[in-house]
């Protein structure tokens, strides 16, 4: 080598070599840490990278060998906040892996500026793959076995039931007319075969005329004195036959049984352990699954949530296995006969407005098989006539007592009920959105709101954090003179939540709405679902239906520990279908719900003081919902009040901070810890489209290693 080639290396190395001290390449792999959970199979690798002279690109090496280039040009407001100097704005990455399996792996990330310096990030980290997310093979079949008693369990209940306590009877109502008669007698064995024997069953029969029902009403008659039976010289309809039944009931509690439908051998057993465990409980309903006509099959169960009373303004979901206080049922009067197709429905709301909620219990088991045949509502309510109108009237009836007076129950064209509220008044409603740079987004949500909002007055306040870009300032030139937008500029270092809560105290609304900038109204009465509700003292928040283009579920309330921290159920899937959590379509109660499009009156976000400050960019809105919750109000997710969510085109563009990771796992930790009571312990944590809980999968403790939480935050904070 000559001469002047060596000293040509020796002057590039020591150029390079002061380069790096006076422009170096700063950054960090914040995620995953030397713990991680592949959720789904999948690893995030997530950091950031900047310098003086722009990062070209950050690779992804795993034991020396090249995984692909990760993603680079993130938002980073927090790296910004600290080295504004820097090209920081922008500055985060991040990159999707896929183990192949479980182990130890040397994890290396590599970012390069436009002089090909380099940045090396390394960490040797221990991966669990999620083996025990639920396969499509998981079967309902397979949940049975894996979750239901066999016959030593069963004979066990038994010896239990006898030594309990508490001996409650329980009387079970049963209205009879021509059921086919395997179908009732399936339903006398199964009573039958209850693990706990303080029970009666009240059966009125309204005059039957099909053959065989006659016979078997008398033998199980003689069989068992604990059945009783009543022939009626006519057929009055499923109310008065009911309240016949009722009649001949001696228990302090009745439960409500189908003539030809079955109860699990194990219902009265559960439920009699819930009135030991909690004598005041006055209502108890349980999970329940269709059973096929000709009895070999069980499927489509309905896992339920803890008592929310909005869904029953959409669909009485309580339906099966019910059992109430008899006290409580006199004193409402019993069955309504012009309520017939909604009779239960209507009962149970009558009873519902005088039980306190803690009075209130739900067993998550599948205690009740609902017979599927053609004269069967089970799958189709318009096998009666009378029942969609009754459902209507019901509902109705239901508002008024509760003071609320004109409200309009309908089916949408959807086919999904739905109430129309009357405005009492129309408050001032500011609309905040936060925004920075992206006009094009911004651009396409501000013109719909104006363009797409039936709802008056509101005033639309846009709050600028930085942009530069002269498309965003012509965009805000050319609202000036919009008498509705109120444009602000924030210059303060980004935090999501200080943003939303400067901007509050610059605005003149009595109902806020915090909405992001990457969304865009679909319905224009939007305004008046979130103030229509509002306007109901006991409800502190109104969240939204936030779909994606492909018209699939982006947004349908919150759960906590879905995913890990907190989740979206229905998430990725079409609207209108049915699950075994029931429908995106139904109003529904949560702890939590996402700030994208929230509604929410001023004294309730000031009585709990706002959001807070100390979540820079994510789980604020979780928090609210929390700390609202906590206060006594009710969250409604309002699935009428509809947008979509491009969060794809900026969910990317933000690299979560790791301190609102263990903010949120310090928040959120008795939810971790017992479940959400909104969702459902048999349902699975690893998919927001609700699907079945395999027995090996991982808790809580597990499921948030996957952040760039420390083990000894999260050994704390989960028990």
């Amino acid at each position: 080598m000559a001469i002047k080639d060596i000293v040509r290396k020796i002057v590039k190395f020591c150029k390079n070599w002061l380069a790096q001290r006076t422009d170096p390449l700063l950054g960090s792999l914040d995620s995953p840490g030397s713990e991680v959970f592949a959720t789904n199979g999948v690893v995030e690798v997530a950091g950031w990278a900047a310098g003086k002279t722009p990062v070209r690109k950050v690779e992804v090496w795993l034991d020396r060998q090249l995984l692909g280039a990760a993603e680079y040009g993130l938002l980073r407001t927090d790296v910004w906040q600290v080295k504004p100097r820097l090209s920081t704005l922008n500055c985060g990455f991040r990159f999707n892996w896929q183990p192949e399996q479980s182990g130890s792996y040397q994890l290396t990330v590599k970012a390069l500026d436009d002089k090909n310096r380099e940045k090396q990030f390394q960490r040797e980290i221990n991966v669990i793959i999620d083996a025990s997310k639920p396969p499509a093979d998981f079967t309902y079949q397979d949940w049975q076995t894996a979750n239901e008693p066999g016959n030593a369990e069963l004979a066990e209940q038994k010896a239990i039931a006898t030594s309990l306590a508490y001996q409650t009877l329980i009387s079970l109502i049963v209205p009879v007319y021509n059921p086919p008669p395997a179908f009732l007698q399936a339903m006398f064995d199964s009573v039958m075969a209850q693990t706990y024997s303080n029970w009666e069953l009240c059966v009125v029969d309204g005059a039957s005329t099909l053959a065989g029902v006659a016979e078997i009403l008398q033998s199980y008659n003689r069989l068992d004195h604990r059945i009783k039976i009543l022939q009626l010289a006519e057929n009055k309809g499923i109310a008065a036959n009911s309240n016949q039944a009722l009649s001949l009931a001696n228990g302090e509690f009745i439960g409500l049984l189908d003539h030809d439908d079955c109860l699990a051998p194990e219902a009265l057993y559960h439920v009699a352990r819930v009135l030991n465990a909690s004598p005041a409980t006055d209502f108890i309903y349980s999970d329940h699954d269709l059973l096929s006509a000709d009895g070999l099959t069980r499927y489509d169960p309905l896992f339920k949530p803890a008592w929310s009373p909005e869904i029953m303004l959409s669909a009485n979901y309580l339906a099966h296995f019910t059992v109430i206080r008899r006290r409580l049922v006199a004193e409402a009067g019993n069955f309504r006969l012009e309520t017939e197709g909604a009779q239960d429905w209507d009962l149970f709301l009558r009873v519902l407005e005088k039980i306190a909620p803690e009075n209130i219990c739900h067993i998550p088991r599948i205690l009740y098989h609902w017979r599927v045949s053609p004269a069967s509502t089970a799958t189709n309510i318009y096998q009666k006539p009378l029942a969609p109108l009754n459902q209507i009237k019901v509902i109705e009836q239901h508002l008024d007592r509760q003071g609320v007076s004109n409200a309009r129950a309908f089916f949408d064209p959807s086919g999904a009920l739905r109430v129309g509220w009357p405005l009492a008044d129309r408050p001032l409603v500011s609309i905040i959105i936060p925004t920075l740079e992206k006009p094009e987004l911004l651009q396409a949500c501000v013109n719909s709101v104006l363009t797409r909002t039936s709802y008056r007055p509101f005033e639309l306040v846009i709050v600028d954090t930085g942009s530069r870009s002269s498309a965003v300032l012509q965009l805000y030139r050319s609202w000036e003179t919009f008498p509705q937008v109120k444009l602000l500029y924030y210059d303060a270092p980004f935090n999501y939540s200080a943003v939303n809560n400067w901007a509050t105290v610059r605005c003149r609304g009595e109902i806020l709405v915090f909405l992001n900038n990457d969304t865009e109204v679909i319905a224009s009465d939007w305004l008046e679902e979130i103030v229509g509700w509002l306007q109901r003292e006991e409800i502190g928040l109104v969240g939204a239906k936030l779909l994606i283009k492909d018209q699939t579920v982006q947004h349908a309330g919150v759960i906590i520990g879905l995913g890990g921290l907190a989740g979206h159920p229905f998430a990725g899937q079409p609207e209108g279908q049915m699950t075994i959590f029931g429908r995106a379509e139904w109003y529904r109660n949560y702890l939590a719900l996402t700030a994208a499009c929230l509604g929410v009156r001023r004294t309730v976000f000031e009585e709990v003081g706002g959001f807070d400050e100390g979540f820079l960019l994510n789980g604020s809105d979780v928090d609210l919902g929390l700390r609202v919750s906590k206060q006594g109000y009710r969250l409604v997710y309002n699935p009428f009040v509809k947008l979509y969510h491009l969060e794809s085109a900026t969910a990317r563009s933000h690299s979560v901070p790791a301190g609102d990771y263990a903010l949120s796992l310090q928040r959120y930790q008795p939810w971790l810890a017992q479940g959400d009571p909104f969702y459902n312990l048999n349902l699975s944590l690893l998919a927001t489209q609700p699907k079945l809980k395999p027995p090996s999968e991982p808790d809580s403790r597990e499921l948030v290693r996957q952040y760039q939480i420390s083990s000894t935050e999260i050994d704390q904070a989960v028990v």
